[in-house]
């Protein structure tokens, strides 16, 4: 591997990976703090291809304590 490498696939897929991380940080923070975030894609108009805007929700959880561990539940088939 080249470390020096700065074509385009590896800058995006470092790119890629970067937003993955983020993402799963704040996955993580949200559980842990007895939240629930949704990313839903909602499309622009006049609808084209690719025309759409992320947007996301953050909730409490609804459905308490998790059978399967200690932190809030996450999964509707942990309820009793």
């Amino acid at each position: 591997m080249n470390l020096l490498d700065t074509s385009p696939d590896r800058v995006r897929a470092h790119e890629i990976q970067a937003v993955q991380m983020a993402a799963q940080q704040l996955v993580d923070a949200a559980r842990t703090r007895g939240l629930v975030v949704t990313v839903t894609l909602t499309p622009r108009m006049p609808p084209a291809m690719g025309s759409y805007d992320m947007v996301f929700d953050i909730r409490e959880t609804q459905h308490g304590t998790c059978l399967k561990s200690s932190t809030p539940c996450h999964s509707r088939w942990c309820r009793p």
